[in-house]
């Protein structure tokens, strides 16, 4: 299967799922940046459908939406534009690995399900040249909650994502690279359900109906990942939230 034919059929798995948070969420993440100018400039990093940055539009911020799916930035700018911010978003087709920016462009840099893809540490160090002097640094990343989980869900997630680390880890990270932390936060199990797992489970389903065993590996490796919040939740492995200063 080539790269750009299953770039597409992921496209089309995950077009018409909103972000794993939902809109309060995000709205309750803006809320702890204070001092921001009355037109912030904003960029989210792996915007996706861009659910956070219309939010963020919202507030009169300038957002810049990066994304390297242009069927999603396609969906974002269509739903910008019902919403009455389109102008306020400017979406760009690229990679987060070669983003290029100048230095000191952004007073808020969002990321939301995203950074693992560069990695957590590595991203905090190389974004830091992005983001202005006193500016936050606002991400969303899987982390383990407790110590001894159980043996299947340690090995699920060493599995599906190696570098996975808990919360004191990622504490830690963020004071060696000398971001101030102002608050973090669980997502709650509710938006990971009602955004996701639930409306992600039948485009699963109708999937399988059309494609047969043509993606089994992608769906089964999705729905497995529905089972296992299914079974465990939040107890042992969440969503969670940093707000950081730079």
């Amino acid at each position: 299967m080539s790269q750009e034919y299953e770039s597409d059929f992921l496209a089309e798995l995950y077009k018409d799922i909103p972000k794993l948070g939902k809109a309060e969420t995000t709205k309750k993440a803006l809320s702890m940046l204070k001092g921001l100018p009355p037109e912030p400039t904003i960029l989210d990093v792996g915007c996706g459908t861009g659910m956070s940055s219309i939010e963020l539009a919202k507030m009169s911020a300038k957002v810049v939406a990066l994304d390297i799916n242009q069927t999603f930035l396609d969906i974002l700018r269509n739903n910008a534009a019902a919403q009455g911010v389109a102008d306020n978003i400017q979406t760009i087709n690229k990679s987060m690995f070669s983003m290029d920016f100048e230095e000191n462009s952004f007073d808020v840099i969002w990321s939301e399900n995203s950074i693992f893809i560069v990695g957590f540490e590595k991203a905090l160090k190389e974004w830091r040249f992005f983001l202005k002097k006193g500016g936050f640094l606002v991400v969303s990343i899987i982390a383990k909650l407790k110590d001894n989980p159980p043996v299947d869900a340690k090995k699920y997630w060493e599995k599906v994502y190696p570098s996975i680390k808990s919360h004191n880890e990622i504490l830690k990270i963020i004071e060696k690279q000398g971001y101030k932390l102002i608050s973090s936060f669980t997502l709650p199990e509710s938006d990971w359900w009602d955004n996701c797992c639930s409306p992600l489970e039948k485009k699963i389903l109708t999937l399988r109906e059309k494609y047969g065993n043509k993606f089994k590996r992608e769906l089964d490796m999705n729905q497995n990942e529905i089972d296992y919040f299914r079974k465990y939740g939040f107890k042992y492995y969440g969503i969670v939230f940093y707000i950081m200063q730079n």
